[in-house]
């Protein structure tokens, strides 16, 4: 079986602290970098910089009001029971939202001293 990297690539967004974090602020209420900031006590770079990669997985989106963003969940993963292993989970979602989608591989052919591949 081939293993699709996006959902790996999920797995590692959801193991930061700042960003698990800033997931389960999220669980409340949509909230503001400002507001997260607050929330979290964390500086406004590292929160912005950890939405930014929670937002190319499709976890988070945001809403612009004024001059603010209020960011929210996106997916459903983290509000709705699932009855499924997590890596089918992470693989579901990663095909339903990733923006980064995998080019096609280049196959490379060896051939051994006897002429096999």
């Amino acid at each position: 079986m081939k293993l699709n990297s996006y959902p790996f690539k999920c797995m590692e967004v959801l193991g930061n602290e700042v960003k698990h974090s800033i997931i389960e602020a999220l669980k409340e209420k949509p909230m503001t970098v400002r507001e997260l900031c607050d929330t979290l006590q964390k500086e406004q770079s590292l929160v912005s910089h950890a939405l930014q990669s929670l937002r190319e997985c499709s976890f988070v989106d945001f809403e612009q009001k004024g001059k603010e963003r209020e960011y929210y969940l996106k997916s459903g993963i983290f509000t709705e029971k699932q009855n499924k292993p997590l890596f089918e989970i992470l693989e579901e979602h990663a095909a339903l939202n990733c923006k980064h989608k995998p080019k096609e591989e280049k196959k490379t052919c060896y051939i051994n001293k006897r002429g096999f591949v």
